[in-house]
Parts: structure tokens; C-alpha cells; sequence
């Protein structure tokens, strides 16, 4: 078998709009999976027994399910309570309840590895609570879980290509379509997987240097 890539340089437009689709559901996952994160951390940090209960059932139930059942929940299920989602809707609700419950458990190990009584330190030196979760809890946390959010988005990038399940127009389904019309099957999912691998490796760069930055800063 004679491999040829000539075939797929018309639809390189395509493949470039399937990727910014796939980003652009990445990142709007992102954004709301993290604020939702952050609610459900809350809850599992809370000292009320009702909400740390919750918290933790709703972490072990996405934890503990496939990431293609709940698309397939919120795509499928959804309507039949009245609520009708567009394909890019439902995958970007999936895969932002998927994130989150994954971001819940990272921001509760940040918090937990910082040392015991650092609140206490920082009382004794007159800063306020406000001041405190900020600059002595929040940042050194958010950089203690840096690399684990950044492999989190990664993660969460690759698994978007899932969402071509309900015919979200993102680079998976922008390549099967493409495999039907060319039938240069491997060509078209090595060009592809080149094309994940770029926009994931540039997210793992841009971590990397994000680190070295704040650690430059704090040194």
C-alpha cells in the first residue's frame, strides 16, 4: 500500500476549521468546568455534612462513568425533560461536567499540600482573610497543581475528538468525513493525530513556561 498525502492538501482549510472547533470546545469546557470545579471543591471542603456528601457522590459518579455516556446522557437524555441541545452545546456541557469533577480533586490536593497552620502564620502577620486565601493559599496551591491541571486540559482536548459521536463539527468528524471522500484513511488520521499532538504539545509548553516564570518570581 502506496501512501499519498497530495489527496488531502483541498481540504487542509477543513482540518484547520475541525481543529479551531476542537479548541474552541476545549476552552469553553475549560472555563466552565473549572468555575464548576471550584463550586464542587467547595462543597467537598465544606465543614456542611449535606453539601460534603453531595460534592463527593457527584466526583465518584463522573469519576466512575465514561466520558462518551454522559455526552451521550446530556445529547440523548436531555430532550426528554424538554431541553434541546444543539450538538456543540451538548458537548461542551459534557465535557465541561466531566472537567470538572477531575478539577475538583486537583484543587483539593493543592490545598491539602500546603503546610499545617500557614493560615495561622499569616493571622499572626496581620494579613486579612481575603489576603491570605490569595497570596498564601490560592497561588502556591494553583502552583503546586499546575502540571495536573495542564495534563487535565490536555486530557480534556484529546477527549473532545468524542464529541464527533453527536456530530459536533470539531477534527475527528472533520476527519472521518474526509476518510469517506478521499478514502486515504491512515494519511488523513496521521495528519490528524499531527495536529493533535501540535496543539497538545504547545499547551504542555505553555505550561512549562508559566512555571518557570512564577517560580522565577517567587525566587
Amino acid at each position: 500500500m502506496q501512501l499519498y498525502f497530495g489527496d488531502l492538501i483541498p481540504y487542509a482549510d477543513k482540518l484547520l476549521l475541525g481543529l479551531g472547533v476542537s479548541i474552541a470546545v476545549t476552552a469553553a469546557a475549560v472555563v466552565a468546568g473549572g468555575l464548576l470545579g471550584v463550586l464542587v471543591y467547595l462543597g467537598r471542603a465544606s465543614r456542611f455534612r449535606p453539601a460534603r456528601l453531595a460534592a463527593s457522590a457527584y466526583i465518584e459518579a463522573i469519576r466512575n462513568t465514561p466520558l462518551l455516556l454522559q455526552l451521550y446522557l446530556v445529547y440523548f437524555a436531555l430532550p426528554s425533560l424538554g431541553v434541546n441541545l444543539d450538538p456543540v452545546s451538548a458537548g461542551i456541557i459534557a465535557l465541561s461536567i466531566n472537567h470538572s469533577a477531575y478539577v475538583a480533586e486537583i484543587y483539593r490536593a493543592g490545598f491539602e499540600s500546603l503546610p499545617r497552620g500557614i493560615g495561622e502564620a499569616a493571622a499572626a502577620l496581620g494579613l486579612s482573610a481575603r489576603a491570605t486565601f490569595l497570596h498564601v493559599r490560592l497561588v502556591p496551591a494553583m502552583r503546586a497543581v499546575l502540571p495536573s491541571l495542564t495534563n487535565q486540559v490536555i486530557l480534556l482536548f484529546l477527549a473532545s475528538s468524542i464529541a464527533s459521536i453527536v456530530a459536533v463539527p470539531e477534527l475527528m468528524h472533520t476527519m472521518m468525513g474526509i476518510t469517506t471522500s478521499t478514502f486515504r484513511t491512515i494519511e488523513t488520521f496521521v495528519v490528524g493525530g499531527l495536529l493533535y499532538f501540535a496543539v497538545a504539545f504547545a499547551i504542555a509548553a505553555a505550561s512549562r513556561l508559566i512555571e518557570h516564570r512564577t517560580r522565577w518570581k517567587v525566587a
